[in-house]
């Protein structure tokens, strides 16, 4: 009973942890299940029911995480004497924007005549911003350890190599992934998607629904593994996040997607940015002998990946994104401010698909959504870019790059996809901004890591004391 009534507490009260009452468990397990589920499980597979879309396993536990961040403000301003009351920031201020916008967006929806699927998308756009929000909230107040950030960013890591090896079986005929998750009690909400191929190569989609979903999600998680080789907390951890590194490296091109190469080149020059002259020549040089061996074994691939690039004013995913632009605007004259409100206009509601994140909030949120969500990036990047500069700490430094990094990634695809259809890469916006805003592991400013339990994540050769 005294175990059960611990794990009551500390749901209760997620941040309190005095000598007398340790947590039980870690607070990163929530962010970390949210992971596993998003890249274990394609977004249309749900839990049986009438949640439809919003019954996901991984937007479930998101939605979990909003309620705990919730109670976490609610219980801190009952103890306003605690040192370790969540704190604001100009990032968390961005996420609680976003969660306004997306309830005002949904109050301008229902203020019109919706026809039954309209209404049900409006909702369900309401329900997904904030189940997708809820791990970037729950990041942000309830992490306060160090060694925190370094699992969650360790399991963001692994979940994407096996999301990597997981394409690289199904390339071999040895694996469909949608034909397991069909043997688990979850249900297609949506059909899966068929097999996609490009210039007669079949396009990896790894453990997602699409594969600019796996090139997103699989680009934005290399930054953090090349951090983690360098600054995770033992040596047999940093080996594996070489390993990782290689291997996500090395699924880029099995998307045969345009996203994947320019993902790929944002995650590394940005992320090996921070490293010294020595090291950075070592990158360049690791890099041109890749290209060369891909050149020497998959010449053929590489012969696809370069006409992808060269034939791409031909290519029809590139002119069906370019014939969106002329509908938008014309629909974007008719509600400039507002817009319809978000979920009205979709597929399933008689629209078209916009392959763009940013068409698609001009149309659901008109100006004032665009702004919230440029505010996201704009903010992030900003609080990213000071503290990968002047932080104290070098570990801290290389973090801070490598978060910069994974929204470069993600900035890019929200150009080139809808990210809202996407949960892999989404998850991984929302925990970056979270881990932005939190105070998790983060160096004072006299030079001094805020206190904590315990700093695992030191500069390279340090031990546990």
């Amino acid at each position: 009973m005294s175990l059960v009534s611990s794990i009551a507490r500390t749901v209760a009260d997620p941040t309190r942890n005095t000598a007398r009452r340790r947590r039980p468990v870690p607070v990163a397990w929530l962010p970390i299940a949210v992971v596993v589920c998003t890249f274990l499980v394609p977004g249309n597979f749900v839990v049986p029911g009438p949640l439809n879309s919003n019954g996901s396993p991984g937007r479930l536990f998101s939605l979990v995480c909003l309620g705990l961040a919730v109670l976490t403000v609610i219980t801190a301003a009952r103890r306003r004497s605690d040192d370790e009351d969540p704190q604001w920031s100009l990032v968390g201020g961005t996420l609680v924007l976003y969660l306004a916008a997306a309830t005002w967006s949904y109050g301008v929806a229902v203020m019109h005549p919706l026809d039954a699927s309209e209404t049900a998308g409006a909702l369900r756009s309401l329900v997904g911003a904030f189940g997708i929000t809820g791990v970037g909230v729950y990041t942000w107040l309830v992490l306060r350890e160090r060694r925190d950030v370094g699992r969650i960013l360790g399991w963001i890591v692994g979940m994407a190599a096996v999301s990597v090896v997981v394409a690289a079986l199904s390339w071999l005929g040895v694996v469909n992934w949608a034909s397991l998750i069909r043997s688990t009690p979850l249900v297609e909400n949506t059909p899966t998607l068929r097999n996609v191929t490009r210039l007669d190569f079949l396009r990896a989609r790894g453990t997602g629904e699409h594969p600019i979903e796996f090139s997103l999600a699989t680009t934005a998680a290399l930054p953090l593994a090349m951090h983690l080789a360098r600054y995770a907390s033992t040596v047999g951890r940093r080996r594996l996040a070489v390993l990782a590194s290689v291997v996500l490296v090395a699924g880029v091109p099995l998307a045969v997607s345009r996203s994947a190469i320019l993902g790929l080149a944002i995650a590394v020059v940005v992320g090996v940015s921070i490293w010294p002259l020595a090291q950075k020549f070592a990158a360049l040089v690791v890099g041109f002998l890749g290209l060369l061996a891909m050149f020497a074994f998959v010449p053929t691939l590489t012969e696809s990946l370069t006409a992808i690039f060269r034939d791409a004013a031909e290519d029809n995913s590139v002119t069906g994104r370019l014939s969106d632009y002329a509908l938008v605007e014309q629909m974007f004259r008719q509600n400039p401010v507002l817009g319809l409100g978000a979920g009205v206009y979709r597929p399933e509601t008689g629209g078209v698909f916009l392959d763009n994140t940013w068409l698609g909030t001009l149309i659901g949120g008109g100006a004032v959504g665009v702004v919230v969500f440029a505010l996201l990036f704009l903010v992030a990047a900003g609080v990213a870019w000071d503290r990968s500069v002047l932080a104290a700490d070098a570990a801290d430094r290389s973090l801070n790059r490598a978060l910069l990094a994974v929204l470069g990634v993600v900035l890019m695809g929200t150009f080139t996809s809808d990210l809202t259809s996407f949960p892999q890469p989404t998850v991984l916006l929302m925990i970056t901004l979270g881990l932005l805003a939190s105070r998790a592991g983060r160096t004072a400013p006299g030079g001094e890591l805020r206190p904590t339990r315990l700093d695992s994540e030191t500069a390279p050769g340090a031990t546990r004391a």
